[in-house]
């Protein structure tokens, strides 16, 4: 008997889970967008049925601005301006992905 996407707990780090039409998921992630950095920096969307992935960079991050002008108007340190559209195309992807789940 299979368990269903909703019936099993998140893996760690999974912020929000959608379910597609072809029945896998597709996962948000916070991660470190830039290197040698810890905190996380973007929102990533990965599908666990065709393997296709969406990053939402929160903006340049103002601990390695090379530039040494600061934070830049765009960098959100919480990513919570960046989370709506990285749940906008993880919905769109999952409406139309048919890509089935692999088997255990």
């Amino acid at each position: 008997m299979q368990t269903t996407p909703t019936a099993t707990a998140w893996p760690t780090g999974v912020i929000a889970r959608y379910l597609t039409t072809g029945g896998t998921t597709v996962d948000i992630t916070e991660r470190s967008g830039h290197y040698g950095v810890k905190h996380p920096t973007e929102h990533l969307a990965t599908c666990h049925g065709c393997g296709e992935t969406h990053t939402e960079d929160w903006g340049w991050d103002a601990q390695h601005d090379a530039f040494g002008t600061g934070p830049q108007p765009d960098f959100d340190p919480t990513g919570e301006s960046h989370l709506p559209a990285a749940k906008q195309w993880t919905q769109a992807h999952a409406e139309r992905c048919r890509a089935l789940p692999r088997p255990a």
